[in-house]
């Protein structure tokens, strides 16, 4: 009992521990706020780049792609059976874009998707990730509509003249502005953020340039015009700034890959896999299927695969921000070795008290055990409501901090997330307190045994 009371007695009066406690708090309450922010950040990544990418994408080395699509899907099929859900068929190449706005032209380098739309919707987030210029979604479709078609300088003249003079020669004119065939592009591409704005630079109806490389053994140029229809915008800087989605059997007609029957060539087929079946595992047998239908010309790839340096780069910078931010919870452990040795030294006639009235070596060592895990309990406890708290309202205090110093700490622009987002993981939480226990308890290890191998006779002699 005695041991107890010694150790509230110690939490209570010796105000120097204090300086342990909040170190251990400030250790645990930062690293549970990073870690759920990180988590956060890295779920809605994760979100979005699974939404971009099918689950398991097969796709050639040869840029011009295969032709015997049907083939490749019915030996899919015939592998995965079930497990597959639905199939698309796409053709990706590099290109440029060019367009002009205000008299001046704007040139860049874009990744050209030509998709069936509604088919690559069945693969995966494709149509949740479709807006118009209000920011509204759009169904996933190329179709240029009569509102698409209208919104130029000579569709406004026609609204206000429907039945003037000029209505033939505004009609011809916009026929030669609007190209017939609509696309789909990365909404980095067709606004400007300028002074806390997105400003559109691109608007639906807008008349742009694609210039891509066709087939053969010498690749040529080839250009051909398309109708901004709407925006991709999946919140990954990366897509939003490169993608332009463009009909498939137009792209490969242009590249010279089209056969006029639809059986045009593609360079990937997109599969979405049954929820519950191991990506990997399906990925390595449709590898080997693959390699018996044309070695060494198929390249099957699960969506974190296709992504694995990114996430391997956010991970280990996850993990290293651990083990810099653990260092702080290891401050408070000297802190705890050092203030536990000055008490046994100032103690050291009270334990010698305590051993000759019959205070056993074990129930000394305990003593100052039990103050190292009390320490850490407050710590901890406290530190964990705090980062919790924290986690909880940490919108709220950003809105706050942005007041006060006059700027966005948080840039919604950068991500195109409305707030932070956060993501708390119990386990996270747990290992946190806990090497925080741990790391209290053993840096009280080396002064309780030291004030247990203290002598009685030789304690009191001294003092």
């Amino acid at each position: 009992m005695y041991k107890y009371l010694l150790c509230w007695r110690y939490l209570r009066t010796r105000y120097i521990a204090l300086a342990s406690i909040i170190s251990v708090m400030l250790g645990v309450a930062t690293m549970i706020v990073v870690n759920s922010v990180m988590a956060g950040f890295s779920e809605k990544m994760r979100t979005r780049l699974h939404g971009v990418l099918a689950d398991v994408i097969v796709e050639s080395y040869d840029l011009d792609g295969f032709r015997n699509a049907q083939e490749v899907m019915a030996r899919i099929r015939k592998v995965a059976g079930e497990d597959v859900e639905a199939m698309a068929a796409t053709m990706e190449t590099f290109g440029l874009l060019k367009w002009t706005v205000n008299g001046n032209a704007i040139t860049r380098q874009v990744q050209i998707m030509g998709v069936e739309p509604e088919e690559r919707a069945k693969t995966g987030d494709f149509a949740e990730f479709l807006f118009d210029e209000q920011g509204k979604q759009i169904p996933p479709s190329f179709h240029v509509t009569e509102k698409v078609r209208l919104n130029n300088p000579a569709g406004e003249l026609l609204k206000e003249e429907e039945d003037g003079p000029f209505k033939d020669a505004l009609m011809a004119q916009i026929d030669a502005d609007v190209p017939d065939f609509g696309t789909i592009i990365g909404f980095s591409l067709g606004h400007m953020h300028y002074k806390g704005k997105d400003l559109c630079v691109a608007p639906p109806g807008t008349k742009v340039h694609l210039y891509y490389p066709k087939a053969g053994r010498s690749p040529e140029p080839g250009s051909d015009t398309f109708t901004v229809a709407g925006y991709f915008k999946s919140g990954m800087s990366e897509y939003d700034s490169t993608h332009v989605y463009v009909p498939l059997k137009r792209l490969q007609m242009l590249r010279l890959l089209g056969d006029g029957e639809g059986q045009g060539a593609v360079n990937q087929i997109q599969l979405k896999v049954r929820k519950g079946v191991d990506i990997d595992v399906l990925a390595s047998n449709l590898q080997s299927a693959m390699e018996d239908l044309r070695p060494m010309y198929f390249k099957v790839s699960t969506w974190e695969q296709k992504q694995g340096p990114l996430l391997a780069a956010v991970a280990v910078e996850q993990s290293i921000l651990n083990i810099l931010l653990f260092f702080i919870i290891a401050v408070a452990g000297f802190g705890i070795l050092a203030i536990f040795s000055m008490i046994v030294v100032e103690k050291t006639r009270d334990i010698g008290v305590l051993k000759a009235l019959g205070a056993s070596t074990s129930g000394v060592r305990g003593i100052f055990l039990g103050y190292g895990l009390s320490l850490g309990l407050v710590g901890s406890g406290v530190g964990m409501i705090g980062g919790l708290l924290f986690v909880r309202y940490i919108n709220p205090i950003e809105k706050g901090l942005s007041v006060v110093t006059g700027r966005r700490v948080f840039d919604d622009s950068i991500y195109y997330f409305s707030e932070i987002p956060t993501r708390i993981e119990p386990h996270t939480v747990a290992w946190i307190v806990g090497g925080a226990l741990m790391i209290s308890i053993v840096a009280s290890v080396w002064p309780a045994q030291r004030a247990a191998k203290l002598r009685p006779v030789q304690a009191l002699r001294f003092e």
